[in-house]
């Protein structure tokens, strides 16, 4: 049973208080209800009398607030663990074993959030222009996450609190009126724009880094921890032999090398765990546009979004599915561009080389592209049939449309090498044939995004 109690103390002119507690069942024994607070205010600079005779300032209001949200997004019974079966026989007999799968967790208790949020909020040339710019800060306690186990422990992985993450940022939001009935024609347009940066500020072990779930404190929660691919490696490379031992071989993955160097240059060991790169999926910055056009009846709109930076992760190119295993026992393997000692720069390693199980070595670093694009969500004209026999028939509105979805995609790595939409389908343990962290998201197999036309008639009577 879950539960709420509420008080809220509202001040229209100044601000408000709020007070509240939830009660969750999903959570342990001591851990179920979480009380937290919420204070705002506000203050409509315009509205003071030093503005009266600003006339080009329709608004100008500043907005602060603080708060906690709670999450107790968690299936029922996730304290009590979880236990799965394995058939067996037993002597002669067919039999059925249980076995723990996921540990119980008699300490679970609420992820909740503490943000301090700042706005401004304003409008000029008489509603001609408006906007808002928001920066927060927002510190996560006691994250929900579930926690992979090594398999040495017999046990997948247990639901627990796992540490402290903190999210900052700033949000933009731009809305105006380019032409208003300027001889028959209107023109509108918006754009946001904002950019997030997340770091895991603590662990809950007391841990720096946690290596088995990509956990690493000062860095991102959902973190890439895997090799960097800086190349190939190509005939006479003097350090082959060393970073990957007698069986390299001109052709493969050659990755980030971070040991040290001897007297004469020459690395000291070869490429191992330790060479693992902490990588940074986040964007610099997103957003997204809209634009209408309007002419007497005619009417065009476009609405697109964008992104700038950042790592996409597909498992298609990447070895750690089954599309790109560069082997000759797979057959339907995506087409790529692959070394061969006539096409030595070559993007993707020589087929049959070195490999790492069915795939090639560093095979997932080949599913890392730049996540950057500019794409066009949808675009739509529409006509408005504006005739006097309409209201004769008893028809309000007649209106005529067209719309295609997802036409365009621009500035896009992935889209130049794939042909593929770039937004992510898929969690990171979807749909490959290795599973990855499900934290992640990824272009997997699942549906992509379409091109989809449609025509249609809207008819008011």
């Amino acid at each position: 049973m879950d539960g709420t109690c509420d008080v809220l103390v509202r001040q229209s002119l100044h601000g408000e208080r709020h007070l509240r507690s939830d009660g969750s069942s999903r959570l342990a024994d001591g851990q179920k209800w979480h009380t937290y607070p919420a204070v705002s205010a506000g203050w409509n600079i315009k509205n003071e009398a030093f503005m009266q005779n600003v006339t080009w300032l329709d608004n100008l209001k500043l907005r602060v607030r603080y708060g906690q949200t709670s999450n107790q997004s968690v299936s029922p019974y996730k304290t009590l663990g979880l236990l799965n079966t394995r058939p067996y026989n037993f002597g002669d007999e067919y039999a059925t074993g249980f076995y723990v799968s996921e540990l119980p967790n008699s300490k679970l208790g609420w992820e909740y959030s503490e943000t301090m949020n700042y706005g401004v909020d304003f409008g000029v040339l008489n509603g001609r222009m408006s906007g808002t710019l928001e920066y927060y800060v927002q510190n996560t306690k006691d994250v929900l996450l579930s926690v992979g186990l090594p398999a040495t422990s017999g046990v997948s992985s247990f639901m627990g609190n796992i540490g402290e993450t903190q999210n900052k940022g700033f949000e933009l939001s731009l809305n105006g009126v380019i032409l208003d009935d300027y001889n028959g024609w209107t023109w509108e347009a918006g754009v946001n724009l904002y950019a997030n940066r997340n770091k895991l500020l603590s662990l809950a072990s007391g841990q720096e880094r946690d290596e088995n779930n990509w956990w690493f404190v000062g860095s991102p929660i959902d973190v890439i921890y895997d090799y960097e691919k800086i190349g190939l490696w190509q005939e006479g490379d003097p350090h082959l032999a060393i970073l990957e031992g007698k069986n390299g071989n001109p052709g493969m993955i050659r990755v980030k090398y971070t040991g040290t160097y001897d007297e004469q240059g020459n690395p000291t060991r070869k490429i191992g765990p330790e060479d693992r790169q902490i990588l940074n999926p986040e964007a610099d910055f997103q957003g997204g546009f809209n634009t209408r056009v309007a002419y007497k009846g005619f009417d065009l709109s476009i609405i697109g979004a964008f992104k700038s930076g950042g790592i996409l992760n597909s498992t298609l190119y990447g070895a750690s599915g089954y599309l790109n295993t560069m082997n000759a026992r797979s057959g339907n393997n995506v087409k790529v561009d692959y070394w061969t000692p006539n096409n030595t720069d070559a993007k993707y390693p020589k087929p049959n080389g070195l490999q790492s199980g069915d795939n090639p070595k560093y095979g997932s670093t080949l599913g890392y592209f730049d996540a950057s694009y500019l794409k066009i969500r949808t675009i739509t004209l529409g006509y408005d049939l504006q005739q006097n026999w309409l209201k004769t028939a008893g028809i309000d509105k007649l209106r005529f449309y067209a719309t295609v979805e997802n036409p365009f995609v621009f500035f896009s790595p992935y889209t130049d090498e794939s042909g593929m939409d770039p937004e992510t389908n898929s969690y990171g343990d979807e749909n490959v044939a290795v599973a990855g962290k499900r934290k992640s998201l990824i272009v997997g197999t699942n549906t992509p995004t379409t091109r989809n036309y449609l025509f249609g008639i809207n008819l008011t009577f």
